[in-house]
């Protein structure tokens, strides 16, 4: 997982009565409200005590939001995690949080980082009901700030505010570091973060918010939950090799070279021709395509060329062929390394003549179409072969774009997934149609085998079968679940017990099989006793075994 793939609408679940992030609720609230309730502080307790109440209601918020992104995510990096802290910031309406330098060592603990604050929220408020300060106020986003790394990092991190618009600055910003590479600047500062054992708190909720997840995902299974009342072409691309991709096909649409796709099945050979159609200066033409492996080799002369009326039985009239009906368009000739040897022998003239004759006639007719070819298989291996015409070959490869498999661009995966889901909140009238964020480490975990198809299959699947219209992992298929149970370690929670992660390992397999003891034991590689023996011997709360 990546800081920049968060989004609100797959982390907050807005239910009419509750909103909760993942087992925990929220409670939207006023700014304006929080400004009087600040000048309630300060007069009742004083600008010291404020500030510390302040400072550590946004720490124990900061910790919280860590441990929903650790149980939550899989992050790639704990760089990405930090960052992540940012990124939340924003999304919740605090500020504007822009990361400026990031250094963070995890050998040796050293860590500085750099936020400026944009719009702030809390110094906004301040500004308007309190006037301005000698003293930064943004305390609850620095106490946020250090709550949260502090929490990643598993040491303490304090993060001091140096501008702030109270003060008269343009903008709000903090710097934040380990407490050795404070050194002695911040004992001034220390009072305002004492308190109880936060981080101890965090953790323990966190252990219980992962048990009620598992138990919820039970529950769903075996009961349902009411539901709430309440183009493909190419999606947002991140990943380098793709992009690399269409921007070959961009710069070789307008021109009229014959262009041959390949790629491994489901990658989106034909989404790519309809893209270079587009970007062609045949795009107000027709782009008409055809599946080569599906037809005889008989109906397929006939659907490509066309025939004349009784040129065989069941030809009752004349018929134009693709050839002739993409004319000043494009022709898609799709899986054209399935065609047999006649057909590769008359496709050949057609493009070498730039002309096709009906089946039935003799009389040869001009066509003017630009052709755009697709495979699956090896062209290079089946010419070496003897089961491929070379010459027709280098005819339709002047240029090749070769598609790569989706699990070597995974940064595409989560921008793919919520593309699919909007499609099918349309088409199968589901307006509050959504992504789990629980299920995007499964998918992009998953090598997929099927490409891009696939993902639309098994979301389509998962938007049919879930329950209130929340696409959560047990609602994907089967498989996909089992393959990347092992990249899902419980959570990255580095103090856990070797026995800890065995035993999370153990139900995390139970959900995905249903509850299928005979089924996780196959997954995890033991003996059906043996895995009666380990469930026993997992605690619930209470100290009853399982």
């Amino acid at each position: 997982m990546k800081a920049d793939d968060l989004k609100i609408e797959e982390l907050v679940d807005f239910s009419e009565g509750r909103v909760s992030l993942h087992g925990r609720r929220l409670v939207i609230s006023d700014l304006r409200s929080w400004a009087q309730f600040c000048r309630d502080l300060l007069e009742m307790v004083g600008p010291d005590q404020t500030r510390r109440i302040l400072t550590r209601f946004g720490y124990f918020w900061g910790q919280a939001d860590a441990a929903a992104m650790e149980r939550i995510f899989e992050w790639e990096t704990v760089q990405e995690l930090l960052k992540a802290m940012v990124r939340l910031q924003s999304l919740q309406g605090l500020a504007k949080a822009v990361l400026k330098e990031l250094h963070c060592d995890p050998a040796t603990g050293r860590f500085e980082m750099k936020l400026t604050w944009h719009d702030s929220g809390p110094a906004g408020e301040y500004l308007a009901e309190l006037g301005t300060s000698e003293q930064p106020t943004c305390w609850i986003l620095t106490g946020y700030a250090s709550g949260y790394a502090s929490y990643c990092l598993h040491e303490d991190v304090y993060f001091i505010e140096e501008k702030c618009r109270t003060r008269g600055d343009r903008i709000c910003q903090a710097v934040g570091r380990d407490r050795e590479s404070w050194s002695d600047e911040i004992k001034p500062h220390l009072p305002y973060f004492q308190g109880d054992d936060i981080q101890g708190k965090i953790r323990f909720l966190t252990d219980e918010l992962r048990r009620k997840g598992r138990e919820l995902a039970r529950q769903r299974r075996q009961l349902g939950l009411p539901p709430n009342e309440a183009k493909i072409a190419f999606v947002e691309v991140r990943s380098q090799a793709f992009r690399q991709v269409m921007d070959l096909a961009a710069r070789i649409a307008p021109f009229d070279s014959s262009v041959l796709i390949t790629g491994e099945t489901g990658t989106g050979k034909e989404v790519m021709a309809r893209y270079m159609h587009r970007l062609s200066r045949r795009a107000s033409g027709p782009l008409l395509g055809v599946n080569c492996s599906a037809l005889p080799e008989t109906l397929l002369e006939s659907e490509l060329f066309g025939h004349k009326a009784g040129a065989f039985t069941g030809a009752s009239q004349d018929r134009v062929g693709l050839f002739e009906q993409a004319g000043k368009g494009t022709i898609f000739l799709d899986e054209i390394g399935d065609i047999s040897p006649g057909m590769q022998m008359k496709l050949l003239r057609v493009l070498q003549e730039r002309e096709v004759q009906r089946v039935g006639e003799s009389k040869p007719r001009k066509i003017d179409v630009r052709v755009i070819a697709a495979t699956n298989r090896d062209l290079q291996r089946a010419v070496a072969e003897g089961k491929f015409r070379e010459d027709l070959y280098f005819r339709i490869r002047v240029i090749e774009i070769e598609l790569p498999p989706l699990r070597s661009r995974t940064e595409d995966i989560l921008p793919l997934a919520r593309n699919f889901v909007i499609q099918f909140s349309k088409k199968l009238k589901l307006p509050h149609l959504r992504l789990d964020a629980t299920c995007v480490d499964y998918l992009q975990a998953y090598r997929w085998p099927g490409n891009v198809r696939e993902l639309e299959n098994a979301l389509e699947r998962a938007a049919v079968l879930c329950k209130d219209q929340i696409i959560r992992p047990e609602d994907l298929p089967r498989n996909i679940l089992q393959e990347s149970t092992t990249a899902r370690p419980g959570g990255g929670d580095t103090q856990r017990s070797l026995a800890q992660v065995e035993q999370e390992h153990i139900l995390a397999v139970l959900e995905s099989t249903g509850g299928n003891r005979s089924k996780a034991a196959q997954i995890l590689e033991i003996g059906a006793a043996t895995l009666w023996r380990k469930l026993k011997e997992i605690k619930r709360p209470g100290g009853k075994g399982q």
